[in-house]
């Protein structure tokens, strides 16, 4: 379908000078769209046809004024053209981008998410945790997937990303990578966040979520029975990579903590209190709370059997999360444990009962 295309002048009669001029603006309509921008000249009011868009008096201010806006018509049909052999479709706000200099390539979608992800790298440790930043990125992964293999390009305008493209990336994620309903809202919630940010600063018209929830559904993480706790405190690995694990494993059991903040834990963190007593007093990671606990025999213990084995700041032996979170399971296998053990099950565990000293 070919689009509609029309430049008009107009007086901003507004804004007008006790002088008699008044400023000009062009404006830029494209299939409905419109945008206007100035044009950083002014007319007098008197010679200003608003029907033409022209001035009409033969004097020499007005044949001036003619030929620029005649220049300034040329120079948007040249762009228009443009743009067109090397886009499927020519927006208002890019003819104007393209006429006062600034980028178009940023009214594109993975053009922006790309930019975000570049600020938000830099915040890693600072006001952002990698686990975090790593969702991030495996959203853009996919949506630049999706872009690819069901909608046939390397990248889309934002005034092309509608509802229709918002439900078909949900169903995208759920059927070609198996999401349930929670790991699809995870994603689906970082596009929103982009999707918003853009409405915002007013890259997009509409915004997209607005009638569109996304829906999590609450689970019930489970947690270990003291007698499957008692059976890893049993266990007695035949090595250090095993035994490692079962400690963090038992220390997030009887703190609480999740796999990052335990992991960022340092001698800063601990406190005593007046009786002598040890507690850990930091903030989680992830939320930046407040996680006071008083440290019992057991992940008492733990930190004193790593405390002379230390090569860094970190109060325990951690490893990555990715192979941190194999191991567990490798250790509920030889326990008889026939359950999901991670490091979220250890956290809400949570015994904060003592059961004995290892």
């Amino acid at each position: 379908m070919k689009s509609t295309f029309r430049i008009l002048f107009l007086a901003r009669w507004e804004l007008k000078k006790e002088n008699g001029k008044v400023p000009l603006c062009a404006r830029i309509t494209i299939d409905g769209e419109r945008v206007k921008f100035s044009l950083k000249s002014e007319v007098t009011a008197k010679i200003w046809d608003p029907k033409s868009g022209r001035a009409t008096v033969q004097t020499k201010e007005a044949l001036q004024l003619n030929r620029y806006l005649d220049s300034i018509k040329g120079q948007m049909i040249m762009h228009y053209h443009s743009l067109s052999e090397a886009n499927e479709v020519v927006t208002a706000s890019m003819m104007r981008g393209a006429f006062l200099g600034t980028n178009i390539k940023s009214n594109t979608l993975l053009t922006v998410f790309e930019e975000f992800n570049d600020r938000q790298e830099k915040l890693i440790g600072i006001d952002l945790a990698q686990s975090t930043f790593n969702k991030y990125d495996l959203t853009y992964r996919r949506l630049k997937e999706f872009l690819k293999v069901k909608i046939r390009k390397n990248d889309i305008l934002l005034c092309q990303v509608d509802r229709n493209f918002v439900m078909d990336f949900e169903a995208y994620l759920k059927i070609e990578y198996k999401f349930d309903t929670n790991s699809s809202e995870k994603l689906m919630r970082i596009f929103k966040r982009i999707t918003t940010m853009c409405f915002k600063n007013g890259q997009m018209s509409k915004d997209l979520f607005c009638d569109h929830k996304l829906k999590k559904v609450k689970k019930d993480r489970g947690y270990l029975t003291k007698a499957e706790l008692e059976s890893i405190i049993d266990y007695k690995p035949d090595n250090k990579r095993l035994e490692k694990v079962r400690d963090i494993f038992l220390f997030c059991c009887f703190t609480g903590y999740d796999y990052s903040t335990t992991a960022a834990l340092t001698d800063k963190d601990l406190v005593a209190d007046d009786d002598g007593a040890l507690w850990i007093d930091t903030h989680r990671i992830k939320t930046k709370t407040a996680a006071k606990v008083k440290l019992l025999d057991i992940p008492l213990s733990i930190i004193k059997k790593y405390e002379r084995k230390r090569d860094s700041i970190f109060l325990l032996p951690v490893m990555s999360n990715a192979k941190y979170n194999l191991y567990p399971k490798e250790i509920a296998s030889i326990c008889g444990i026939e359950k999901n053990v991670t490091s979220h099950l250890a956290r809400h565990t949570n015994y904060l009962t003592e059961l004995r000293v290892l």
